[in-house]
């Protein structure tokens, strides 16, 4: 193989570090050296549909691609960084995390287990529907709005006790529940 066309061969994929990582437009981009010294700016990030991350540019490695053999035309595959990865997945596990130890991990036993230092924030317009046998819960519930079961609301309740006496009592309990 004449030595131009092996070097254009060698230069197709390559490992390089990266920094200066935007995510400010339709696509994320990064400064990749490609070479000891050498650097490329502005170069396209691919990420899976449905997935997005910004990596910690301490210790981030990928795979760049010259798409069609030039190597003006770089494109990032999708970042690693080895300093920061979760790791510890029995086969079949898919997990999502990042550098301060939050994490979402699809067990190979059918379980999602999540665990953060911080809120979990659900939004939506419809509502969240759970459908299991139990829900079971460490801590206080507080709600803003009313609690009802089959047998009807928490407020229904406390109408129900704070109206009610006992034969021979002239008048409704003390204290009453708010």
């Amino acid at each position: 193989m004449e030595k131009d066309v092996a070097d254009k061969v060698r230069g197709m994929v390559r490992r390089v570090t990266l920094k200066n990582v935007k995510d400010d437009g339709e696509t994320q981009t990064a400064s990749v050296e490609v070479a000891d010294g050498v650097w490329r700016d502005d170069v396209e990030i691919s990420q899976p549909y449905g997935f997005a991350s910004h990596v910690p540019e301490d210790g981030a490695l990928a795979m760049v691609f010259a798409v069609g053999g030039d190597e003006g035309d770089l494109v990032v595959m999708p970042i690693g960084n080895p300093s920061k990865r979760m790791g510890g997945l029995k086969s079949g596990e898919v997990g999502m995390y990042n550098e301060h130890g939050d994490k979402a991990v699809m067990t190979a036993g059918g379980s999602l287990d999540i665990k953060t230092g911080a809120n979990i924030t659900i939004k939506t317009d419809t509502g969240v529907f759970i459908e299991c046998t139990v829900v079971a819960v460490t801590g206080d519930i507080t709600a803003t709005g009313n609690i009802s079961d089959q047998n009807g609301s928490m407020q229904e309740m406390r109408d129900r006790y704070n109206t009610h006496d006992h034969p021979g009592a002239a008048a409704p309990p003390n204290p009453i529940m708010d």
